[in-house]
């Protein structure tokens, strides 16, 4: 039997990881979202779509999305709008 490689198995637990992060914030459990985002980013720092979700559940939580690292990310994308126009003042 052939093992898979472990890249290849990274790559599907990150998938699996940005898809738990996704229904959370679905199901408007944006506390669970936000944590769960922050505990992958420490497995995969930097990782844009766990960045910008992350961001998100933070808006959603009143909290203060790092939009310096969002925009290094994404540079000037539309998402980044609503993240930004939420942010608390």
């Amino acid at each position: 039997m052939r093992q898979r490689s472990t890249k290849a198995g990274m790559a599907e637990e990150l998938g699996a990881a940005i898809g738990l992060v996704w229904g959370h914030i679905g199901a408007m459990q944006h506390e669970e979202a936000h944590a769960l985002a922050s505990a992958c980013l420490e497995l995969w720092p930097g990782e844009k779509n766990l960045l910008l979700l992350a961001g998100y559940a933070a808006t959603e939580l009143g909290m203060s999305a790092d939009m310096a690292a969002l925009r290094r990310a994404f540079g000037a994308q539309p998402c980044l709008e609503l993240i930004s126009r939420r942010q608390p003042a």
